[in-house]
């Protein structure tokens, strides 16, 4: 099947001249990377060309064209040229950490220089250490009674591919170990979760635990009277000064004084845990009657510090915290949406880095980052897993500036749901430009357009768009919202405008659809149910049509109808039973993809 293609902004254009969706190739189709190899290659059966460069000291770019009509539109006339033209432009390897802060490798939708561009990374479309950009475009499709027609939508134009892809085998390891401390992770002795599509989780919001408020630690003095007396003045963090002790801040300074003591005099200091065991011990020199001493800290719980120095001793009983980071977020969200997580670094300190990671296969992968705000409270995006299905656990990690990390102690599971997200909108006429004409039986005012969620024939969430009749549209938006939650797959839901409204081209490209004002194809002088608004055809590939000649369409490959293939109607189908559910009729046996209510 031959495709035509050409980009444009303003003037440029993209002709399709069978009308068929652009798509990139896959990476992992062919074992020739057109993409990133230079020269002419001939690959299913187009010709395409490959130029690379130096884009940066780290960064070699490619450029790739493909043989494909152009269309130009000047001085008021559309201009058709076949030659080379852009395909899209290929980032080879570089580390993901070059990338920080760059609208190609960050997911969502972005505007620069007065464009509009949309990116995904690490997802089913991209694979693994990589993004793709698609930027907001004027295309041209010709349409079905001769002229063009001009319509905005994205175009694929960019990829970058890192040299890393992204997932770490530890969670939340430190640059460094402040203090030589080895930490104990409560979170860690399971191991890396791995995602789960068998989890439950009740739609709302869910929080991990909240971390001990910052009021003034327990105190407890005690002092003996011996040859010398020993005071304690201050045990803290030298980095967080305020008398609250963590067990991730790093090392713990002990401050005091001794009344009887010798210059030179040796001090000894202990920190023994609530069983007593010796957890950390130093040693100071009295110098003017006073010394400061530096111990580790590490572990949580009760503890007593013991300060001893030429036969006087104090005990004071301290408190080491659990350093945490909590995480709230809706639990359930839409396949295609994002998630907003909160929450708060204890202790409050401001300025944190704070990222979020979401455990995958092999480890742990970034999936968003925060400042704190001055009392250590934070707030992201969470968009990790765009387009797909299934439940994934995320955990908190705030980065200390001295070089030690703090992990959550709890996780939570943000499951991307079967939520089709239906809604109805009246059409434009924008929307029908190529499919609507003065004469068809209803035009824009009498159709909707529904936007949904479904899911292809590979797995991946995409949202689509059909039109059809008012009165019908709450009807055909229950079928499709029964359809993705029964997971039936729909290859592809795209508005027939796109296709120029060529329906043996929407046929072999597998649309799913239902208004287009035309006639039966293979009967020019019968004018098409879905001229009216009132039939959806779903994919047409594995549910073919036979026309009034006999012949086959798109081909003849399911028109056997065993052995059953995804996305091949039958009487237990989803489909099926919601349509008939609201009175519609199947046109099975010969119009397999056929649905209609008159």
């Amino acid at each position: 099947m031959r495709r035509r293609r050409a980009l444009g902004s303003g003037l440029l254009g993209l002709l399709m001249a069978l009308g068929f969706l652009i798509v990139p190739m896959s990476d992992t189709a062919v074992a020739l990377d057109v993409y990133t190899t230079p020269g002419t290659h001939t690959l299913n059966g187009r010709q395409w060309r490959t130029t690379c460069e130096v884009y940066s000291s780290t960064v070699e770019r490619c450029r790739t064209e493909i043989q494909a009509t152009t269309v130009t539109y000047s001085a008021g006339r559309y201009v058709e040229r076949y030659g080379w033209t852009f395909n899209n432009l290929t980032y080879k390897p570089s580390p993901r950490a070059q990338w920080v802060g760059n609208a190609l490798a960050t997911p969502g939708e972005h505007t620069s220089g007065g464009r509009r561009w949309k990116t995904e990374c690490d997802t089913q479309w991209t694979g693994r250490g990589a993004c793709r950009s698609s930027i907001w475009m004027t295309t041209y499709t010709r349409g079905s009674s001769g002229g063009y027609v001009a319509r905005g939508q994205w175009v694929f134009n960019n990829i970058v591919r890192f040299t890393d892809s992204g997932v770490v085998a530890s969670f939340c390891e430190p640059d460094s170990a402040v203090g030589g401390l080895r930490y104990t992770d409560p979170g860690a002795a399971s191991g890396s979760p791995e995602p789960s599509d068998a989890a439950t989780y009740t739609e709302g919001t869910a929080a991990s635990t909240v971390p001990p408020d910052t009021a003034e630690p327990l105190v407890e003095a005690t002092q003996q009277a011996l040859a010398a007396s020993v005071t304690i003045r201050s045990v803290q963090h030298p980095v967080y000064p305020t008398g609250v002790l963590y067990d991730r801040l790093g090392d713990i300074e002990v401050t005091g004084t001794v009344s009887g003591g010798d210059d030179g005099a040796t001090v000894a200091i202990e920190l023994r845990d609530a069983a007593g065991v010796v957890r950390s011990s130093s040693t100071a020199t009295l110098s003017g009657g006073a010394f400061t001493a530096t111990l580790a800290g590490g572990f949580v719980g009760q503890a007593t510090l013991v300060v001893t120095s030429a036969g006087g001793e104090a005990t004071r009983a301290v408190e080491l915290r659990r350093a945490d980071v909590t995480l709230t977020s809706a639990t359930r969200i839409d396949p295609l949406g994002t998630a907003t997580i909160t929450g708060r670094v204890a202790p409050g300190i401001g300025d944190l880095l704070v990222q979020a990671y979401a455990a995958v296969p092999g480890g742990w992968f970034k999936a968003g980052e925060a400042r704190t705000t001055s009392d250590g409270s934070y707030q992201l995006t969470y968009r990790h897993g765009l387009g797909t299905l299934g439940t994934t656990q995320v955990r908190m990690c705030a980065n200390l500036p001295w070089g030690t990390t703090i992990p959550s102690s709890a996780s939570l599971g943000i499951e991307r749901a079967r939520i089709a997200n239906p809604v109805i909108s009246n059409t434009t006429a924008a929307e029908v430009s190529a499919t609507y004409r003065s004469g068809c039986p209803v035009g824009p005012s009498g159709l909707s357009t529904i936007r949904i969620n479904q899911q292809s024939m590979d797995g991946r969430v995409y949202r689509g768009e059909i039109v059809v009749r008012r009165s019908r549209a709450a009807e055909v938006a229950d079928v499709f919202r029964r359809t993705f939650e029964a997971g039936f797959p729909v290859y592809q839901m795209t508005n027939p405008d796109v296709f120029g409204g060529d329906d043996l081209a929407m046929m072999a490209a597998n649309n799913t659809s239902g208004f287009n004002c035309r006639s039966v194809v293979g009967n020019p002088y019968a004018m098409s149910p879905h001229s009216y608004g009132y039939a959806v055809d779903v994919n047409p590939w594995q549910n073919p049509y036979r026309d009034p000649t006999g012949k086959w369409h798109p081909s003849t490959a399911h028109v056997q109808r065993t052995p059953v293939v995804p996305g091949m109607l039958t009487t237990t189908s989803a489909p099926v039973k919601a349509f008939q559910s609201h009175g519609w009729s199947w046109f099975s046996g010969w119009d397999w993809h056929h649905f209609e209510k008159r």
